[in-house]
């Protein structure tokens, strides 16, 4: 495996970036800033982007390039050590193309978010350097600390492994390989891209997803499954698929439909908490990890 790179892990007295890679924050988000004193109790430093607060047409925190200036701005400043977008939502491949992916291999630091931010875990994937699927300040505040606690964990470098209770879809086995991946329909969405990643090398593949109708996510992994992302993998690890319209009329659940594209020779770990709800675990992106799932839960190590 080729090796990756891993920015320095946080300390007290470092400096992070909260910036809007995508959305424009709600009218509530607006009003609060909890996150920042959450962030500051961990005793960091926090830097707002300029932009952060801006709107344009079509829910965007502002302009394309406006994103992008705050982006660059902080992978700039030497005092930052971490970027972690507001929220997810739409925009992110926008903000891509607006601002290059260059500056992040000559400034490689870490990246938290997840959801539409998974296109930049993608971009850094093709780079070759670690990034953190966690918690956003959109989403903290709800379930008593525990997603905030697993980021803070993630950030100060002290997350080692994951146990998960036993899931009736499941499939046991064990494997090794990189973690990559993260929500299905922004994975979907970067096929073909110069940051779509193949699974050429050993990978362990994690899919979450959020408010999608069952008629495309259907469509998404049976485009995964057709271009052999499942086959390729080492193993796979299912997170929360939530919110899920159709259900009814299929008459079956989302898991339901993940299970079915699911391979049967190779480990796949269900019930993972991961995504749009609470709890919500931050996983090291590009980290390599080993997936041991058995009839008691899974085991998921960072090496």
């Amino acid at each position: 495996m080729k090796p990756y790179i891993r920015p320095e892990f946080l300390k007290p007295g470092d400096t992070v970036a909260v910036v809007a890679m995508a959305s424009s924050l709600s009218e509530k988000s607006r009003q609060t800033m909890y996150w920042k004193e959450m962030l500051e109790s961990w005793g960091l430093r926090v830097k707002l982007g300029k932009h952060l607060y801006d709107s344009a047409p079509g829910e965007f925190a502002g302009r394309d390039e406006d994103r992008a200036a705050d982006i660059a701005e902080m992978l700039l400043d030497p005092e930052v050590k971490a970027l972690i977008s507001f929220r997810g939502g739409y925009g992110s491949m926008r903000t891509v193309r607006a601002l290059g992916t260059q500056i992040f291999a000559e400034h490689p630091k870490w990246l938290v978010g997840f959801s539409d931010i998974t296109v930049f875990h993608a971009v850094l994937q093709s780079l070759g350097i670690e990034s953190i699927l966690g918690a956003m300040p959109s989403t903290l505040g709800d379930d008593s600390h525990v997603s905030e606690e697993s980021l803070r964990k993630a950030l100060f470098g002290e997350i080692r492994s994951y146990r998960t209770a036993p899931h009736p879809f499941s499939v046991c086995g064990s494997a090794r390989g990189r973690l990559v991946g993260g929500n299905l329909s922004l994975v979907h969405s970067c096929l073909r891209t110069p940051w779509d990643n193949h699974l050429d090398e050993d990978s362990i593949f994690f899919i979450e997803d959020v408010d999608e109708r069952m008629y495309n996510l259907d469509r998404m992994l049976l485009t995964l499954q057709q271009g052999g992302y499942f086959e390729r993998a080492r193993g796979i690890v299912v997170g929360q698929f939530t919110d899920t319209s159709g259900e009814d009329e299929w008459q079956r659940s989302a898991l339901d439909l993940v299970k079915e594209y699911m391979p049967a020779d190779k480990p796949v770990l269900f019930g993972f908490d991961c995504g749009h709800e609470h709890p919500n675990y931050s996983l090291y992106l590009g980290r390599e990890v080993t997936l041991d799932v058995t009839p008691d839960g899974g085991f998921l190590k960072f090496l």
